[in-house]
């Protein structure tokens, strides 16, 4: 198993990977959504504002040995070869090129062949793998602990991301399926030992507002609505993330290659989130990310349909046209990488390529004002990126979006009342959103590489406005708990409207 020319070429390939990406995880600065899950790692909780809590719980661990992005980001480093791994233990029976092959492949695939980002979805494929490989295991062996362990790797996704809940509709519909019932007693197993998982996030929840479902259900959908178009995005989504040769093997083959029992598993498991995906891309645009968690099993479908022992033409042409794929992209990486900032001064975006890419410059200006004012930002990836480079807690001043409100539980502006608030905004300000919280303020423009940041000085500020106008509105538009879900403790509400429900 580990003396063939396959498992060399896993371990060149692995090898190359780490060093193209952990150098690109060392000289990249941390970008706005890694620097929000990084919040929530300087306060671990049972829960968070969007997501469940296993990012912010991995980040705290990390950030208590350094605060280096090269180590908040060694999970999304070490996850691809991981997952390479647990596909060639899980094929092996099947004979080592195979397992070896389809192992190289999932390495190619292009979210792992350059991702280095350290986010939500770096637990949930690394759990969703795990999850794939022991229900395998279960399917093959019937054995009460290999069906136990499943449901608690399942509920270890399911602390990661609720797009775990797909791979969950997968297995029930796998199980439910199976000829003359053989699966039921082992579903129930996965239920019994992923329980734990999810009533935990119903108790966190059901005692903070029920912020995940009110933003995955309720409020991140303003923008959602039949369209001709996302559809056909998500098409090439899947094409791209699976790489063409896949998935037109996949496409093509169908039915054809559902001949035994583990393949079509594997189909279910792969391709009941894809479609669900599908019908989901009909009102709204699919994030690549999203499809990253289900590679993995359609990458091992193809690879035992498609002589995957290298010999046959498909698994040896898809093996070509992935390193063929990954050469490119770490291509257009070093373009970028060498190219200077001023390339894109013309973007709209330059002022947020700034703020990332060249904290220090931006870092220059804002810190002699830190022993006079609050420092805040008008937004919740500017303030996180501030306050990850800055090394403090940066508010979010406004009524922001639905996206990413932590900001919500960790800031109270009551003890802000009177003090002095430095804004720093990548728009022009509009005085309305500004003057009447504020006894005097002040606007000025700030040049940083280019590109212009607007800083808003605000002496003195006015607490019972903001709250009469601002949290207000936040209130009714993100803190509106549907009347279906049980009352309970709301931090938003209880904390500045205590006299009002957080209730439609």
């Amino acid at each position: 198993m580990t003396r063939t020319p396959e498992f060399r070429r896993f371990l060149a390939v692995a090898a190359v990977s780490l060093v193209l990406r952990g150098v690109l995880a060392a000289w990249l600065p941390i970008t706005g959504d890694e620097a929000y899950f990084h919040t929530w790692g300087r306060k671990p909780d049972w829960g968070f504002y969007d997501h469940p809590p296993m990012v912010g719980w991995w980040l705290a661990a990390l950030s208590a040995v350094s605060d280096h992005p090269f180590v908040l980001r060694l999970p999304a480093l070490l996850a691809p070869p991981l997952i390479g791994w647990l596909v060639a233990a899980t094929l092996a029976r099947h004979g080592a090129a195979l397992a070896w092959n389809a192992a190289t492949l999932v390495l190619l695939v292009p979210l792992n062949a350059w991702n280095v980002a350290i986010t939500t979805d770096v637990p949930l494929m690394l759990f969703c793998a795990a999850t794939v490989a022991a229900y395998l295991r279960a399917l093959r062996t019937g054995r009460a602990a290999a069906y136990l362990l499943t449901g608690a790797l399942l509920g270890g996704a399911l602390l990661s991301k609720y797009f775990a809940g797909l791979l969950a509709l997968a297995i029930f519909a796998h199980a439910v399926t199976r000829p003359g019932g053989q699966g039921l007693k082992g579903l129930a197993l996965i239920v019994l030992a992923s329980l734990p998982a999810a009533l935990l996030q119903i108790a966190w929840n059901a005692q903070n507002c029920w912020p995940n479902l009110m933003f995955n259900l309720v409020n991140r959908h303003d923008n959602a609505g039949w369209s001709l178009g996302t559809p056909l995005v998500y098409l090439v989504s899947v094409v791209y993330v699976l790489t063409p040769p896949v998935a037109w093997a996949l496409a093509r083959r169908g039915r054809g290659w559902l001949v035994t029992p583990e393949r079509i598993a594997l189909a279910w498991l792969a391709g009941l989130p894809l479609l669900l995906f599908a019908l989901m891309s009909a009102v709204k645009t699919i994030g690549l990310h999203w499809l990253a968690s289900f590679v993995m099993p359609a990458v091992m479908l193809f690879a035992l349909g498609a002589g995957g022992a290298g010999r046959g033409g498909a698994m040896r042409g898809a093996l070509r046209f992935a390193a063929a794929f990954a050469a490119l992209h770490w291509l257009a990486i070093a373009v970028l990488a060498a190219a200077p900032i001023e390339w894109f001064e013309g973007s709209r975006r330059y002022p947020g390529i700034v703020m990332t890419l060249r904290p220090q410059a931006l870092n220059a200006r804002i810190e002699p004002l830190l022993d006079r004012f609050v420092v805040t930002a008008r937004g919740y990836s500017p303030a996180v990126t501030l306050g990850f480079n800055l090394g403090r807690h940066v508010p979010v001043f406004g009524a922001g979006s639905s996206h990413a409100r932590h900001d919500d539980i960790l800031t109270d502006f009551r003890a802000l009342a009177g003090r002095d608030l430095l804004v720093v905004s990548k728009e022009a300000p509009i005085r309305q959103e500004y003057d009447p919280f504020f006894e005097r303020v002040v606007y000025r423009q700030e040049k940083v590489l280019g590109a212009t940041f607007h800083f808003v000085e605000g002496y003195g500020f006015r607490y019972e406005p903001y709250r009469d106008r601002v949290l207000e509105e936040i209130r009714q538009r993100w803190y509106a708990v549907p009347t279906w879900l049980p009352r309970g403790p709301c931090y938003f509400c209880d904390r500045y409207f205590p006299e009002r429900a957080c209730h439609r």
